[in-house]
């Protein structure tokens, strides 16, 4: 067999096959190029992404629980005597309710303590007596109300809170109550 010249008409046509076949092949390299930048630069942002939405969630389901939050008064001493009567009756589930949000399972579990200890009746008397002595500070937030009060040791003493014993030598101690008011226009106690 003798092999037919190639005539540039057949040439023409191996050179749109060959360009045909690279041409797929380059295309295909880099579609697979553009998936892989894809994958290594826009995962991170869809993950950044997934995680703005579940704290916008999360901020949200927040927000809506103080917005719905009917425990306490329309004024920081409504909501300190309705803490105080609730301690009256016993009543630790409720009596932590007054608390913010986020120090509510914290003082339940106190003031269970407190309870089985028998130790509650002591620390309501000893809110009462302090609460005479009150001298509000002005704050610049107006949603924020923080009340001094001192207390006197007469001699060393060592005091139990949540588990941790705490010295106290004799002397005169500024303490501070300070309230919060929730967008639910009720004022929670922050810190007792």
């Amino acid at each position: 067999m003798v092999n037919a010249p190639v005539t540039e008409k057949d040439g023409d046509a191996q050179l749109r096959v060959w360009w045909r076949h690279w041409g797929v092949v380059l295309i295909l390299a880099v579609l697979a190029g553009l998936v892989i930048w894809a994958m290594l630069n826009l995962a991170p942002w869809l993950r950044n992404l997934q995680e703005w939405r579940a704290a916008k969630t999360a901020q949200e389901q927040i927000e809506k629980l103080y917005r719905n939050d009917k425990y306490g008064g329309k004024t920081p001493e409504e909501t300190f005597d309705m803490f105080v009567s609730a301690l009256e009756k016993g009543d630790i589930d409720l009596a932590s309710k007054y608390f913010v949000l986020n120090k509510q399972e914290q003082w339940k579990k106190t003031l269970e303590e407190y309870k089985i200890k028998a130790l509650l009746a002591d620390f309501n008397s000893e809110l009462l007596k302090n609460r005479v002595q009150w001298k509000r500070i002005e704050t610049e937030d107006k949603n924020i109300i923080e009340y001094n009060y001192d207390v006197k040791v007469p001699e060393n003493t060592t005091v139990e809170i949540t588990g941790n014993k705490l010295e106290l030598p004799a002397g005169e101690y500024t303490n501070i109550v300070i309230f919060e008011k929730y967008p639910s226009e009720i004022w929670k106690i922050n810190l007792l």
